[in-house]
Order: C-alpha cells, then structure tokens, then sequence
C-alpha cells in the first residue's frame, strides 16, 4: 500500500481507528474524519508511532450526520488531493431514541446510510483517478430478518432503535448492490462487510439501560477491534479481492447477503431517493 490514500469515517474509535492503524502499517497514507479535534488529535500521534516515517495522516473535522458537512468535508478533500485509492465508509451509530437532523432526517438513516451515499457520490471522481480504485462498506450482519420500509425512511410512523439500526444496515447492502452495477465499467470495486461483533464504544451515546446492556452483551460475546477491523483492512488491500465488486464480506470471505437487499427495484428505488435526499448538497 506504498503511497496509495486511503479515506476513513469515523476514524477515532473502534474498527475504523483500528483498521488506520492497520493500513498506515502497510504504507499508506490516510485521510481521516471524525467529529472531535482532541480525539484526532490523540488518534494521529497514535498512528505515528506504528506508521513508517513517510506516511501522511490528514485528519479532518466534520459532523458526517449533516449532509452540509459531509459535502463540505468532500469539497475540501477535493481540492487537497488529486486522488483515493480507497473510500473506507465506516462510521456508524444506534440510537435507541428517534431524533431529527436540523436537515429533517431521522439521524440514524442520516449518519448510516445518507453520508455514505453522498460521500461517495462526492468523491467517486476522484477514486476513478486512482489505478486502484476500491470502495467499502462497512455494514453489517443486522441487516438480515428486516425489510427496508420506503414509507417510513425517517421512523415518522413508528421507530424502533434496533430495527432502524437494521434497516439502516440493509440499506448500505442495497446501496452497495447498486452502485457496483452503476459503476461496472470503470474499474472501481465496491464491497460492503460484516466487521463482527465488536468490543468497541458503540452504542455508548444511548441511555443507562442500554448502554449497559450492550456493554455486558460485548463483555460476553464480543471480539476486538483488530479482529473486527480484519475485514474492512482486507477489502482495502488484498489482491484476493481486487476483481471481486458488488458483494457482501463477513471474516474476509464472500458472504450471502440478505434476500432483500437483492431486490433490484428496491435497490434502484433507494438509490433514486437518496439523490433527490441530498440533491441540495451536490
């Protein structure tokens, strides 16, 4: 990974901290974003001390659940680098409350799914400049059992913490689905993935229940942050793969996703209304 670039969400905590670690290991330079300046700040002077003396770290400050930011973050990417090698979409969240964005999406279709579609979007020229050329999805194994609900995107019907958190995890398998097919052709790969579950701070921003709960269910199940990076870290490097596009990994190796994320007119339905979503932020 001498000299390639690689872009991470949610690069301060957990897999995707990890998986920047991992990567600066094997040479890469890294543009990473998160929301905390003084956690960047601890997570760059980490990677430093791992990474060989030529790797660049970059990180960048934005709030990835307004898609103003997102945008912002992009442009700003844009005009640094002349190109990505590999997108990493990472960042993630469940919230057992339903909130609204001051943009008026629920936040969790916000953060999940909506900023990686416009990141992407965003910044899919620029990967399309690399002779490398690899997007990933960080999803999950949630997004099995649960069907995407068009009539209720932003839980104004009903609302759920898990089974939004689900949706929103199908709904990173669907866009994963689709965009491999809309960029056949170009030489870019993308692939969505299972990470594991994982011991990480995730789920830690909910209340004292369940932020218990989940902190007790990782203490009995869970693997840690260098296993659950594994995957994301291969779906970046490895020559295994750099043929493969349009599928869905768990412990590296392709996997069957879930059977409505492979509604075709579902994945074009989502795909469509995400664009007119984040239409005024292109």
């Amino acid at each position: 990974m001498n000299g390639r670039t690689c872009l991470i969400t949610g690069a301060t905590d957990g897999i995707g901290k990890e998986a920047a670690i991992e990567l600066a290991k094997k040479g890469c330079n890294l543009i990473l974003i998160g929301r905390s300046k003084t956690k960047g700040k601890k997570v760059v002077e980490q990677i430093r001390k791992v990474a060989d003396s030529h790797v660049d770290i970059d990180y960048l400050i934005a709030d990835l659940m307004l898609m103003k930011e997102v945008s912002r973050v992009a442009d700003e990417v844009s005009k640094k680098y002349p190109r990505i090698d590999v997108l990493l979409n990472n960042v993630g969240a469940y919230f057992t409350s339903r909130e609204v964005t001051e943009e008026g999406f629920e936040r969790t279709f916000a953060l999940n799914h909506l900023g990686y579609f416009l990141m992407t979007k965003k910044l899919l020229p620029l990967v399309e400049k690399s002779n490398y050329k690899r997007i990933v999805n960080v999803s999950s194994s949630a997004h099995y059992g649960i069907d995407f609900e068009f009539d209720n995107m932003n839980g104004e019907k009903k609302y759920a913490g898990f089974e939004t958190y689900k949706k929103s995890k199908l709904a990173n398998v669907m866009f994963t689905y689709e965009l491999a097919k809309r960029i056949e052709g170009t030489g870019i790969t993308a692939n969505c993935l299972h990470p594991g579950f994982v011991s990480t701070n995730f789920g830690k921003n909910n209340n004292f229940f369940w932020r218990n709960a989940i902190r007790l269910a990782m203490m009995l199940t869970a693997i840690n942050v260098k296993d659950g990076a594994k995957t994301s870290v291969h779906l970046a490097c490895s020559d295994e793969v750099k043929n493969i596009t349009g599928k869905f990994f768990a412990n590296s190796q392709v996997k069957k996703g879930s059977s409505k994320a492979k509604n075709d007119k579902h994945n074009v339905k989502l795909w469509e209304l995400s664009e007119e979503f984040v239409k005024p932020f292109l």
